[in-house]
């Protein structure tokens, strides 16, 4: 075995200046042998768990550095939707209060209908065609609920 491989030179020195001050280490050298096979085992498994443990904790970094990111963005994509998402709500709670006068319920998908009829063309909508009625009617129906609360109280 070539414990230089798995030993700094350093390590050898010091370990060849002990071998040499000492007179039964200086003229054994199986037990020197055996005593640099245990050293390179231990080195080994050493290295082995360092190299684990760091690798385990560049993990963590990263894994919580991706969630930082993933919720600044989502805060930013929030910031983005939520001056519609108040106009939208101010004008569902003063037609949902309109219905209420008139002893009529104002549903999330009627409410979502009549807004993209009358109202859609002068707004900018931030959510995409493809998906724009679905998010509305979701956004409506949250709003319901908290209006709803908000009346039972």
């Amino acid at each position: 075995m070539d414990y230089k491989e798995f030993l700094p030179p350093r390590a050898l020195r010091k370990f060849d200046a002990i071998c040499l001050h000492n007179e039964y280490l200086h003229q054994n050298k199986e037990l020197q042998r055996h005593i640099l096979d245990c050293i390179a085992d231990m080195m080994t498994e050493s290295r082995e768990y360092w190299s684990k443990l760091h690798a385990t904790t560049i993990d963590a970094v990263i894994t919580e550095d991706r969630k930082s990111q993933a919720k600044k963005r989502g805060k930013a994509r929030d910031n983005k939707y939520a001056p519609f998402r108040e106009y939208f709500k101010n004008l569902q709670q003063s037609r949902f209060n309109e219905y209420q006068k008139a002893g009529q319920r104002l549903s999330a998908n009627r409410f979502v209908e009549w807004f993209l009829e009358n109202k859609a063309e002068n707004i900018e909508i931030p959510y995409r065609q493809s998906n724009l009625k679905s998010k509305l009617i979701q956004l409506a129906q949250a709003n319901n609920r908290e209006f709803i609360k908000a009346f039972e109280c």
